[in-house]
């Protein structure tokens, strides 16, 4: 197998692990031979299969691996036995550790954190501030954003198809109560129901459906 990349002499410590700056063998996907990387702790952290490739500051430590066309960008972590496979990306300050697993087109931006025995796989976000942990399993198009706070995989339920833009409606479990994402719309039940009072009124079709999707969904997550 042709390598794809080399360790350079260039390192830095994070959290006690000494890893090194990683440079292009050759090109591939939109790495051009020669080009400098993100950190890595060892060789089998990265792939040299695939387009998976580790960009501008990001760290991968331990026995974490990046793996098929899996990407991390921007000042992401990964370590312990943590692994990305598929196309799936890392942007901001995401994180993963344990024994986590990102797949598919799954995504993490922000401050996103995934730990314990938690996964995301399908085309399935995780933004702001939002944490998934336990034995969640994160599929679909769900999106979970702003004080997300995932441990079990029913803390989170999504409606597909749903209000005037025909979209996806994730309700997920937060710091306090419950969190919405739909269309451009992220923030608490209350906030939610209020901008579907402005433009549809509760009392027609749309606001009627979501309001029952939000109680069920509610009660559900919350007991």
């Amino acid at each position: 197998m042709e390598k794809k990349f080399e360790l350079t002499e260039e390192t830095k410590i994070v959290n006690g692990a000494t890893l090194h700056r990683i440079r292009a063998l050759k090109d591939f996907h939109d790495v051009k031979k020669g080009e400098l990387g993100g950190w890595i702790e060892k060789e089998k952290n990265l792939s040299h299969e695939g387009n998976c490739w580790i960009y501008n500051n990001a760290c991968i430590m331990n026995d974490a691996c990046v793996m098929n066309d899996a990407c991390m960008f921007d000042n992401t972590k990964m370590r312990d036995y943590s692994r990305m496979y598929g196309n799936s990306s890392m942007f901001g300050y995401a994180q993963m550790w344990d024994n986590a697993q990102l797949w598919d087109n799954a995504e993490m931006w922000d401050n996103a954190q995934l730990w314990d025995n938690a996964e995301m796989q399908g085309d399935a976000i995780m933004s702001g501030n939002s944490k998934i942990s336990g034995n969640a399993q994160i599929y679909g198009n769900a999106h979970m954003a702003g004080n997300g706070t995932i441990s079990k995989s029913t803390d989170v339920i999504c409606f597909p198809n749903v209000g005037s833009e025909h979209g996806i409606l994730t309700v997920y479990k937060a710091k306090k109560g419950i969190e919405i994402t739909s269309h451009r719309f992220q923030g608490t039940d209350i906030q939610f129901l209020n901008a579907v009072k402005e433009k549809h009124g509760l009392d027609s079709k749309i606001g009627k459906e979501y309001s029952m999707m939000i109680e069920l969904a509610g009660f559900r997550i919350l007991g």
